[in-house]
């Protein structure tokens, strides 16, 4: 099963801190975390500061070492061979390996299906489901639909 990975950080910077994290399997179940201990405001960059930060829900917040239990076990949880899928792997990867390498579930491969999500599509899966961009799980949705349909 594809899971389609998204992540939010503070800047384009190597090592930035987690903002949030979204995985949405094919079945469209999704795990969402924002992180509560990973960063500071003053961390962010002003796109981050107006782009994203203003985007976060304020739902299932959790510390870093929290978040990586619970992905790990969700992803455990699908009961199937796993393989991530992302738009942006450099970015993406690199911040679910700091969560899960000690305890990476078993069912997940460690290779990464790189995906392309063509502006036109995004912009219609956008409007047609009210999705906002920069926010970690709309950009896994949106990765997902346009990947497998709706």
């Amino acid at each position: 099963m594809r899971l389609f990975l998204d992540t939010e950080f503070v800047d384009l910077v190597p090592n930035a801190k987690l903002i949030s994290i979204a995985l949405v399997d094919e079945d469209e179940n999704y795990f969402y975390a924002e992180l509560t201990d990973t960063y500071e405001l003053k961390d962010c960059s002003d796109f981050v500061k107006t782009d994203v930060l203003p985007l976060l829900r304020g739902k299932n917040r959790m510390t870093h070492y929290e978040c990586s239990f619970a992905i790990a076990n969700w992803i455990e949880d699908r009961n199937c061979p796993c393989i991530i899928a992302s738009d942006n792997p450099g970015w993406d990867i690199p911040h679910l390996n700091r969560l899960i390498s000690p305890l990476w579930p078993i069912n997940l491969e460690k290779i990464c299906i790189p995906i392309r999500v063509p502006f036109d599509i995004e912009q219609e899966l956008v409007i047609k489901f009210d999705y906002d961009v920069h926010n970690a799980l709309d950009d896994a949705f949106v990765m997902k639909k346009a990947t497998l349909g709706y």
